[in-house]
């Protein structure tokens, strides 16, 4: 009865084991754009390790069309030769989870590029030939493997870029699982050579996962079985942003936040792969955690989407010491409008799937505790 219910509990998992895996699901090509070249005196830098720029994209289903199979390819703007303005940092964007830059920053790292900015954006935690999962057998996905390899790679691309370009500090923007790699990347160097850290939808604290990470953790008991089937079918990255995991453990051991380090986070509220929501925010009480809803209701960008948005991206440039107007777009899900009534949501009518979500994960935990 004991494995009958176990294996009860992983198939209620199901659901949320596929909302991790929705990015990856959406990656079969169709048509592939070209990628489009750098002008002469932007070519993208050998070291990076990258490819060309791939064509700015205002929405998650354009870049998809655009990527296809193609691997590696650099965000427009980004991973070319630039000096920062006098008193500004360059800039790492890392991508999340089941993911790659091009993916997540096709339409921010050009309008931020536009803004001044000295953008680089590298990919990181491609599954070796002696690992494997489901998802991670697509070639284009990327922080698939275990978050310490990945985060390995980032702090060598980082030592290169500051020796490559002389500089002695980076900011650090990253979504989703690129931003617990910001934030154990400020921990690990304790603060040294960073300038800011921003968090977009980042896994700052472990997400249940709509609360599968329970039904999961109890699937552990079964040699550890829970864990070897999110790793198997999704990615071992997932396992170490689940709440109850060593990484998460670790990298929040005696505080997450450094001493002079300016971290930001942005969250919203209809985040369906972070949840509960403060697991994407701050402890730190100088730190600065923005509700992307917070006068903008009509902005319902969810997990993915949440790097298209207009609103984060002014967000972004503001964090990073532009003085932009923040707009309110309305937004549904990953596409610009979408719901005719959008902008007239009222922001107690928008219903945060973190927040609501909370009250059944201490159900489940509740439950669980009590077995």
């Amino acid at each position: 009865m004991g494995t009958q219910r176990a294996f009860a509990k992983l198939a209620r998992s199901a659901t949320a084991l596929l909302a991790a895996a929705g990015v990856a699901l959406a990656a079969a090509p169709i048509v592939a754009a070209a990628p489009a070249s750098a002008t002469d005196n932007d070519q993208v830098l050998s070291w990076t390790e990258m490819g060309e720029w791939g064509p700015k994209a205002n929405d998650f289903p354009t870049v998809m069309v655009n990527q296809g199979m193609t691997e590696n390819i650099s965000p427009e703007g980004t991973n070319v030769q630039c000096v920062p303005a006098p008193g500004e940092n360059p800039v790492v964007m890392i991508h999340g989870m089941n993911s790659n830059s091009y993916q997540t920053y096709a339409r921010m790292a050009p309008e931020l590029k536009a803004m001044g900015k000295c953008l680089y954006a590298f990919n990181v935690g491609k599954l070796g030939p002696d690992e494997f999962s489901v998802l991670g057998s697509i070639p284009t996905m990327r922080n698939m493997t275990p978050l310490d390899t990945a985060l390995a790679e980032l702090t060598a691309k980082i030592e290169t870029l500051k020796a490559e370009t002389g500089a002695t500090e980076v900011d650090i923007v990253g979504h989703s699982a690129g931003g617990t790699l910001a934030a154990a990347y400020a921990k690990q160097e304790q603060g040294r050579g960073i300038g800011t850290v921003v968090s977009l939808a980042g896994v700052l604290h472990g997400t249940t996962l709509l609360g599968a990470s329970y039904g999961l953790e109890q699937l552990n008991q079964f040699d550890n079985a829970g864990d070897k089937a999110a790793g198997f079918i999704v990615s071992p990255s997932l396992v170490d942003l689940l709440q109850h995991s060593e990484f998460m453990a670790k990298m929040n051991e005696g505080g997450l936040e450094q001493p002079g380090v300016n971290y930001v986070a942005i969250s919203t509220q209809v985040d369906e792969a972070v949840t509960p929501m403060a697991a994407s925010q701050w402890n730190a009480p100088t730190s600065n955690n923005i509700l992307l809803q917070d006068g903008c209701s009509a902005d319902l960008s969810g997990h993915i989407g949440l790097t298209f948005s207009p609103r984060a991206i002014a967000l972004v440039a503001n964090a990073l010491g532009r003085n932009v107007e923040v707009p309110c777009v309305p937004v549904t899900a990953v596409f610009e409008g979408g719901i005719n009534d959008n902008a007239n949501v009222r922001p107690e009518h928008v219903n945060a799937v973190s927040d609501g979500i909370t009250e059944i994960d201490g159900r489940i935990a509740q439950a669980a505790g009590a077995r």
